[in-house]
């Protein structure tokens, strides 16, 4: 008997079958990996413009200036319009697209007019930004076979402007102090920058804030690590000026004015200032023993002026009202030239000296006594006599809310 074999099925068509159910497979995986990829790069792009609109809106809380549209800080409106503004221009988001935005900012959050998409975290002092970037549909050319026809993309951020920088003996960079003693009353100091200081150098306030190093130096309480600041006293609207003013030579009998021409007052002198704005544009000087006195005094300094108090006794008294209330001396931003209070001389001003750009001189014996404040300057020089001092009574703190503006989330 013969045995025939069975025939060999014929499996082309189930091949076939696999084959189209791969490919099938394959496809929907890469629709997937493009839709997916798209969507992808449009959440990177939209987590940039949260970025950006969120530390824009921070940014926009505490200007230099004045608020944008009007109003006392914090400037929560231009905020909310830096943050819609930015959020346009990155990604395209249109007004209308705030207000259908639907959002969960953190609990205790304040949201802004017309959306729940900006919100801070104070209502009356905020110190956070917190943004959610309106959803974007991503249509899926491919995925669509599956159902599903669009991706919505959103992304979120939150800035923050960090902590407060609060002084009255106000450092606008670092202080080589030598051996000067530095003693405020009710108040702090803050120095943007480094600290070299003598062995004998003592410092007293209700607080010593150092943004970098600090080297030497007797510091009660103990010196600590703030972030860095900017000029507390920006907003301060220079130069000074008074259209009643006119060019004068002679401070002591003639009063407010302008004086570009050098004054010198020599020894033994007792000038009286009367009320007013003194603006000085060149160099005064006085000699051994004079006196400088006056109430409701101002005396501003553009460059290239030049306060050279040397040996003399110095008395200022700032206005109590008016357009120039509280300010004592004041430099020109671009004034470089120092105030100087050296020799044996006692120098008092009550009210704001503010000299972002100059150094103290007061070596020697020279003690610079204030009242009130705060006192603004970029560091100090030549500050090496045993009894060199500078010391702030009834001190007014000024507060630098501007620091250290960060994503927090």
């Amino acid at each position: 008997m013969v045995l025939t074999p069975p025939a060999r099925r014929d499996e082309r068509g189930a091949v076939a079958v696999v084959f189209a159910l791969a490919v099938t497979v394959l496809v929907i995986m890469v629709a997937l990996v493009v839709d997916l990829g798209f969507a992808r790069d449009t959440r990177r792009v939209s987590q940039n413009a949260a970025d950006s609109s969120a530390l824009a809106g921070a940014n926009a809380l505490y200007p230099t200036g004045a608020c944008q549209s009007g109003g006392t800080k914090p400037c929560v409106t231009d905020a909310v319009s830096q943050v819609k503004s930015y959020a346009q221009t990155n990604f395209n988001v249109s007004p209308a697209d705030w207000t259908t935005c639907t959002g969960t900012p953190p609990t205790g959050y304040a949201t802004a007019s017309g959306t729940s998409c900006i919100a801070f975290d104070n209502a009356s002092s905020p110190k956070k930004v917190w943004v959610r970037i309106p959803d974007r549909k991503v249509g899926t050319s491919f995925a669509g076979i599956l159902g599903r026809q669009s991706i919505a993309v959103g992304s979120t951020a939150e800035a923050e402007l960090g902590t407060d920088v609060k002084c009255t003996l106000c450092f606008l960079g670092s202080v080589e102090a030598e051996n000067a003693d530095f003693d405020v009353f009710g108040g702090a100091i803050a120095v943007n920058g480094n600290v070299n200081a003598g062995p004998n150098s003592y410092w007293s306030s209700a607080s010593n804030g150092v943004v970098g190093s600090v080297s030497g130096g007797v510091f009660t309480p103990p010196s600590t690590t703030i972030g860095a600041f900017s000029d507390p006293l920006a907003d301060l609207v220079l130069p000074l000026s008074d259209p009643a003013l006119t060019v004068r030579t002679n401070p002591c009998t003639q009063g407010p004015g302008i004086y570009n021409t050098s004054i010198s007052l020599g020894n033994n002198v007792t000038c009286t200032l009367t009320a007013g704005l003194y603006v000085v544009s060149s160099t005064w000087l006085i000699g051994n023993n004079t006196i400088v006195q006056g109430t409701g005094v101002t005396i501003y300094v553009p460059s290239p002026g030049y306060l050279n108090f040397k040996n003399g006794y110095t008395d200022i008294e700032a206005p109590t009202s008016g357009p120039f209330k509280d300010l004592g001396i004041v430099y020109a931003r671009d004034n470089t030239n120092p105030l100087s209070i050296q020799g044996n001389g006692t120098t008092g001003v009550t009210g704001t000296v503010y000299a972002p750009a100059s150094k103290l001189d007061f070596n020697g014996n020279s003690c610079f006594v204030f009242t009130g404040g705060p006192v603004v300057v970029s560091g100090v020089i030549l500050a090496n006599g045993n009894q060199s001092c500078i010391k702030i009574l009834a001190a007014k703190d000024t507060t630098v809310s501007r620091t250290q503006l960060h994503l927090s989330q």
